[in-house]
């Protein structure tokens, strides 16, 4: 092998070697691929939660436009709210049980 043919081999060969670098670790290269694919997964995975709340939401706000019902059961129930004619009963504390407590 010629001076030449050598220097031209080597040459190839820290040309192919800094190629492999340039597409593995460069700023487009596969490593930032692969962190870009991770991302878009888990957007798409978000996504999808924010999808099926929205649905959700979107199903309550019917509710609350159209459902008596409905608009009576969240009244009773997170809103302490009665109906003319309901029983409404308190569970107030017995002496007995104040004695208890008091030191």
């Amino acid at each position: 092998m010629t001076i030449f043919e050598k220097m031209a081999f080597y040459v190839g060969i820290f040309l192919t070697l800094v190629l492999l670098f340039l597409i593995f670790f460069s700023k487009n290269g596969v490593m930032e691929y692969g962190k870009l694919k991770q991302q878009e997964a888990q957007i798409a995975a978000q996504t999808v939660q924010v999808a099926k709340e929205n649905r959700k939401i979107e199903q309550e706000i019917k509710s609350l436009k159209h459902d008596m019902n409905y608009l009576k059961h969240l009244a009773k129930h997170e809103h302490e709210m009665a109906e003319p004619g309901d029983l409404i009963f308190k569970n107030t504390p017995d002496k007995a049980d104040k004695k208890e407590k008091t030191p």
